[in-house]
């Protein structure tokens, strides 16, 4: 069979897993219109495009032979893509869809073809929407790296998390500050000029090191120099246009410094291999009909797994009641406090309650059941304070001395002197945990099990005029007396009500 017969097959099996995969892929279009940091989607589309046309006569000189391990790595992607679409995780759905693009090549083109697309076919990678989740720790860095380089040149510096202050304002590090935008287009940048220019698998870990920390410097280095800049020009420059003119004046000059030095060291590519024998027609319709059926059967079983999901639970909305805390008395007052937002759960209780001792306690308890994608416990759109009035400060997990909820997730916030004291954890059916991938793995536990997937988020607050601390001790003592009976009223809501 010829080689336009064979990749027209593989084109078919391509245009099933996207059908297939539909949901998945158009959040991906979505991330690439919406999220700044993502907005090299297509981009990355039309180097893939490119790097295949310069790998096409190596491709036209190989022979097609079906493959066996491809074929039982096309089995395991579709396994893992299940796994992701029972727990709700897009990301890793979106992953296992680039790894089944490379293993349909491999599956059907076998080992010579999959090591030759291998290159182009992984950088699909960097059109998957990754990354979001450092944005935190990349904040905490600019702010750490900006202070200890002001102190160094003599300014003055108070510190409280992200926010400083030096003698000419006050200043903080906000999302835009973080650098991910120059991170992720750093990385996706340097993984193709690696790629292009060196054949050598040290030089190209190499210059992938250098592409991730030169934009970590690169930011420090533009945010030290804007408010020194903005410090000494009595906050005439640095600021508005010039802030991120700036920035992205620097972030190129590290980005072809660093393509000037790398290109001295440019590896001669390979010749183009000689041909072989064509590929069975037969052997070629076995392994297409083979490679649809292991591509798309988990998927399928993923989502029957979710029917049953739907039938083992409560298809009413959830009616929440507390008993634990009906004896507290409601405080109705407007004081300014931490408003968690999660906008897919199907039932929500918050409110303020005024404790014996007469302290502001705010309670927030977010339920979900029969949770799909973007209604559901872990999502980027759930967030402890939506409104960025508050400046976060720390974030840390908290042993206690509980059977029950042994540890806990602390969150520090600060507004006006006024300290916020945030103790978060979610509750899977019965478990507790404070960590994102936990509660997602009971989640799918709890699915496979047939018992359904109601969870919730409790999110507890309370606050001091002193410190942090006095705050989380406040919040602790409420979580001691508390939280054990929040966890019965919720068990009790699971069962329906009983």
């Amino acid at each position: 069979m010829s080689r336009g017969l064979a990749w027209g097959l593989i084109l078919v099996v391509w245009t099933l897993l996207l059908l297939v995969f539909r949901p998945y892929v158009e959040m991906v279009l979505v991330a690439w219109e919406t999220l700044p940091s993502h907005a090299h989607g297509y981009i990355v589309l039309a180097v893939v495009a490119y790097l295949f046309w310069t790998k096409w006569p190596h491709l036209a000189a190989i022979a097609y032979r079906p493959s066996a391990r491809g074929f039982a790595a096309l089995v395991l992607g579709s396994l893992v893509a299940m796994v992701g679409e029972l727990t709700s995780v897009a990301a890793v759905v979106q992953f296992s869809v680039v790894f089944l693009i490379f293993c349909t090549v491999w599956a059907v083109g076998g080992d010579r073809a999959a090591r030759v697309s291998a290159g182009p076919i992984s950088f699909l990678v960097f059109a998957v929407p990754f990354g979001q989740e450092a944005l935190p720790v990349l904040m905490n860095w600019t702010a750490d790296a900006t202070v200890v380089a002001l102190r160094h040149s003599g300014v003055p510096v108070f510190q409280e998390g992200r926010n400083f202050v030096i003698p000419s304002g006050r200043w903080s590090v906000v999302e835009a500050c973080g650098g991910i935008r120059y991170l992720l287009s750093s990385i996706f940048i340097g993984a193709v000029f690696a790629y292009l220019t060196f054949t050598q698998t040290h030089k190209r870990v190499l210059f992938m090191v250098w592409s991730v920390v030169m934009p970590l410097l690169a930011n420090w280095l533009r945010a030290y120099v804007i408010v020194m800049v903005a410090h000494h020009s009595n906050n005439e420059w640095g600021m508005g246009v010039s802030h991120l003119a700036l920035g992205w004046i620097i972030f190129g000059i590290a980005v072809f410094v660093g393509f000037a030095v790398g290109a001295r060291w440019r590896d001669p590519q390979p010749e183009v291999p000689r041909g072989g024998p064509a590929m069975a027609g037969s052997s070629l319709a076995v392994m297409l009909a083979a490679s649809v059926l292991a591509a798309a059967i988990p998927p399928g079983i993923a989502r029957s797994a979710e029917a049953l999901t739907a039938r083992t639970s409560s298809t009413e909305t959830p009616q929440l009641r507390f008993d634990s805390l009906s004896d507290l008395e409601r405080d109705s007052s407007d004081a300014d406090g931490i408003r968690p937002s999660f906008p897919g759960a199907r039932a929500v209780h918050q409110a303020r309650y005024k404790t014996r001792d007469g302290e502001t306690v705010d309670v927030f308890i977010a339920y979900f059941r029969q949770q799909e994608q973007g209604a559901e416990l872990i999502n980027v759109s759930n967030m402890v304070e939506p409104s960025h009035d508050w400046s976060w400060s720390t974030s840390s997990t908290v042993r206690r001395d509980s059977a029950t909820v042994p540890q806990v997730r602390l969150e520090g916030y600060v507004k006006g002197g006024r300290h916020a004291a945030v103790y978060q954890v979610y509750w899977v059916n019965g478990t507790t945990t404070p960590s994102d991938a936990v509660a997602k793995l009971n989640e799918a536990l709890s699915r496979l099990r047939g018992r359904g997937d109601d969870s919730a988020a409790i999110i507890l607050t309370m606050y001091s005029q002193d410190n942090l601390e006095a705050a989380r001790l406040k919040t602790e003592a409420f979580a001691a007396e508390r939280l054990d009976g929040v966890l019965a009223d919720l068990q009790r809501t699971a069962e329906g009500g009983k």
